[in-house]
């Protein structure tokens, strides 16, 4: 017999996991389930401003519908896990219960924390990336911060909801700099995990070194930037199955994270540039045998409509020479393991 926890815990334990990861609270863009694993996000296209004419029938310009972008995407990380409560004296109301405290401390301890890991690198190489010589010093990071504030306002996002991932090691050269703004701006609230303050208009939120890759220095978000669903697809227990006296807790999340490709100008990170992935190099010296180059690349994506090449639907992974005849030409170089993403690539190709 099995008893399904699904309907029962997941409520509290989405809760929870939003309480207890330092980056799920702080992901606000808005996503529709489609399906066991994938979500669509919707966006509204907009028109450019014309001059008014004064006569005619179309005085406002030509007349279009309003339409939604709908981007829809597959949730890649599917994560399940096992245990068993040994029967012993307990009635079955109880081992339901030790099941169900299990199941929300397996959560806190180990979905957790892997998601947050997963999610911070994935933000990471989605984003605009910044590249330094060496890693900053309390002389130089609220300097660097403000480099993101600039590219911030430069790209009009939005100044309320900013949030900056910082590591651990790095928190003392911040709050022991004359520019940090102490805590008294966020005194009384009730603070996300992480959250200790904010500087540059960026609320600070320290999270564990280990959740950051080599080379990794820190990331600047806006809140509607970045989606982080999350779904408990089953959670259940299997009363006195073969071999066991008691019962077997089973649980899988599927979750993701997804940086909008509209929206993508408001993620930045500074990175040593010594980890980033070599920009790619596109040659077009032979119009209809353009080739593309970047050492030690896992992968390398390119568009020929001027789309971004880590988001667009029209991509392609660059395998061999191609024709790139009156093409606009855009590439980016990915390495999955040990490098982060590469700076945008683009070249216009002529004609014969």
């Amino acid at each position: 017999m099995a008893i399904n926890l699904t309907t029962r815990y997941s409520p509290e334990i989405e809760f929870a996991f939003s309480q207890d990861s330092y980056i799920k609270s702080h992901c606000k863009a808005k996503v529709d389930f489609t399906g066991a694993k994938t979500v669509r996000v919707y966006m509204l296209k907009t028109t450019a401003l014309v001059d008014y004419q004064r006569n005619g029938s179309s005085r406002y310009g030509k007349l279009e519908d309003v339409q939604d972008t709908v981007l829809e995407y597959t949730m890649s990380q599917d994560k399940s896990f096992t245990g068993v409560v040994d029967k012993g004296d307990e009635s079955a109301q109880s081992i339901t219960n030790k099941a169900g405290q299990w199941l929300r401390q397996q959560i806190r301890e180990q979905v957790v924390p892997t998601a947050d890991q997963y999610a911070l690198n994935k933000i990471l190489n989605f984003g605009h990336i910044v590249a330094a010589d060496t890693k900053p010093t309390s002389e130089n990071i609220i300097t660097e911060i403000f480099k993101a504030r600039t590219w911030f306002n430069n790209h009009r996002v939005p100044r309320e909801g900013r949030y900056i991932y910082i590591p651990a090691s790095m928190t003392p050269d911040i709050m022991l700099s004359k520019e940090w703004c102490g805590l008294d701006n966020l005194a009384g609230k009730q603070l996300p995990t992480g959250v200790i303050g904010s500087v540059a208009g960026f609320t600070i939120v320290e999270i564990p070194d280990y959740m950051f890759s080599d080379g990794h220095f820190f990331t600047a978000v806006h809140e509607q930037a970045v989606a982080f669903p999350y779904k408990i697809n089953a959670a259940k227990i299997h009363t006195d199955p073969v071999g066991i006296n008691g019962a077997v807790i089973e649980g899988r999340q599927l979750y993701d994270v997804f940086v909008l490709g509209s929206k993508a100008d408001a993620v930045y990170s500074l990175v040593l540039e010594s980890a980033q992935q070599a920009k790619p190099t596109i040659n077009a010296e032979t119009i209809s045998a353009v080739t593309i180059e970047s050492s030690g690349a896992k992968a390398i994506y390119y568009t020929l409509d001027g789309s971004d090449p880590r988001f667009s639907m029209t991509r392609q992974i660059y395998t061999s020479a191609f024709d790139g005849t009156d093409k606009l030409v855009k590439a980016v170089a990915m390495d999955t393991v040990g490098k982060f993403t590469s700076d945008i690539a683009e070249t216009q190709v002529g004609s014969e």
